[in-house]
């Protein structure tokens, strides 16, 4: 990341932490008298702290665009699925260390406590569901659509039972000014899930774009081509980053949001994604006609070489349709005629499977960029005289050309176990970790 960057990165994560602790120094500061020993105040505390996180969550959910912008959403989203594991073992910590602070063991197991107790065990159990459920979700054979909607429903169980059981029972929380920052804790993570729920679909849908053209670009590879309501423009957007698209196109063809890369580039009209059918929703795409309504929000990610103006030397290296931000990039790069030296090493299955390989072949004649492509294939027929197998330490070694004293920078766009042989590839032929750029996106 560039040092500004980086600068208002780390300000948004202090900020995160400031709001976190903040009520444990006001209680320090509003401290209500109590016989509260070490260890059940505590376990109090870890109450205090959880809940404020579990608020927090809705935030980073909401693809707020000022958190999101000098970090990238994978990383938010990343913290976000952390942060509910963090959640979950504060409050562990809270009932344990309460009932060894107390010598109230029963209030673990007992069925004749108060309703408040009642209700702090039920948000346990729905935070315990939300968190198994999120991070074993493929395991457990849950649909994406369904696992979102369930993840929705048990949030705001957690966060209204959370809120009521801490009000009613926790003796912290007599002071007026903590029960004041407990409403408005609760009343900042209602207005965000709000908006980012009702209010920016809402309005995403009033402003519709249009499906313009739709093109088969490989087996099962279509590019959707949008255009945004007469007179208005495409958002400002940087090549290699993505957007969420809702296809509304009737027929009896389903609705879903979905997070795509962007293809195209922003020196272009309109603005598109290239998506490729791996399931149920996407084997649909190519059902897409023109004139069909979008509901498009972004852009998002740091995925892009204009944030890393510095490097020169560049790598790319992508398998599969992992291949559209990079078709992004050099378009942007063709376009704007950037000097840039690129090395792309490109890996599919099939010789058929390439996504523009013809116009990418242009640009390389052109000269703008100096553009390198070496395609592999791991399913090559007799016929392929280019690289086989899979791109490997070996295969990178034998195309990184010298830099010269050019600041170099790689960029990875594969599946994830291509993902994870490349980058300590790349690592132990020299490129420091901060210049390997990489978006670990799976919801």
């Amino acid at each position: 990341m560039a040092p500004e960057i980086k600068r208002s990165g780390i300000l948004r994560i202090f900020l995160y932490l400031f709001i976190t602790v903040f009520a444990l120094i006001l209680l320090t500061l509003v401290r209500p008298h109590t016989d509260d020993g070490f260890i059940h105040q505590l376990g109090k505390n870890c109450a205090l702290v959880a809940f404020i996180v579990i608020a927090l969550q809705v935030v980073l959910g909401a693809r707020v665009k000022w958190i999101e912008r000098p970090i990238g959403l994978d990383m938010i989203f990343r913290f976000h699925k952390a942060s509910g594991v963090i959640a979950l073992c504060l409050i562990f910590l809270h009932v344990t260390l309460i009932s060894w602070g107390t010598g109230h063991w029963y209030l673990l197991d007992s069925l004749h406590v108060k309703w408040p107790i009642w209700l702090g065990r039920l948000a346990l159990l729905a935070l315990l569901a939300t968190v198994v459920t999120s991070l074993l979700r493929r395991k457990l054979n849950i649909e994406f659509e369904s696992w979102r909607k369930l993840h929705n429903v048990l949030f705001i169980t957690i966060i209204t039972l959370g809120f009521v059981h801490s009000f009613k029972i926790g003796g912290d929380l007599t002071a007026p000014a903590l029960r004041v920052y407990w409403v408005l804790a609760l009343a900042a993570a209602a207005t965000v899930y709000l908006f980012h729920r009702l209010m920016r679909p809402a309005r995403l849908k009033h402003n519709a774009y249009t499906v313009t053209a739709v093109q088969q670009d490989a087996p099962m590879v279509w590019t959707i081509h949008l255009a945004p309501p007469e007179g208005q423009s495409v958002y400002p957007y940087a090549p290699g980053q993505f957007q969420y698209i809702t296809l509304r196109r009737g027929r009896g063809l389903p609705v879903e949001e979905h997070h795509w890369t962007i293809s195209w580039t922003p020196t272009r009209p309109g603005i598109a994604s290239t998506i490729k059918e791996v399931g149920d929703f996407t084997s649909t795409i190519g059902q897409t006609r023109v004139g069909d309504k979008a509901d498009v929000d972004g852009p998002y990610g740091r995925f892009s070489y204009v944030f890393y103006p510095e490097e020169n030397g560049l790598v790319f290296i992508c398998g599969g349709i992992g291949i559209t931000p990079f078709l992004a990039m050099l378009r942007h790069m063709h376009d704007t005629g950037a000097c840039k030296k690129v090395l792309l090493l490109w890996s599919n299955r099939t010789e058929e499977e390439f996504v523009a390989r013809e116009e990418l072949e242009q640009i390389a004649r052109s000269g703008k960029p100096e553009l390198t492509i070496v395609p592999f294939l791991t399913k090559a027929g007799e016929n392929w005289r280019g690289e086989r197998g899979r791109i490997n330490k070996d295969a990178i070694a034998r195309y990184l050309p010298p830099v010269n004293g050019a600041t170099r920078g790689a960029y990875v766009c594969c599946p994830p176990p291509m993902t994870r042989i490349v980058i300590p590839a790349l690592g132990e032929l020299g490129i420091p970790a901060e210049r390997i750029h990489h978006e670990m996106f799976s919801l």
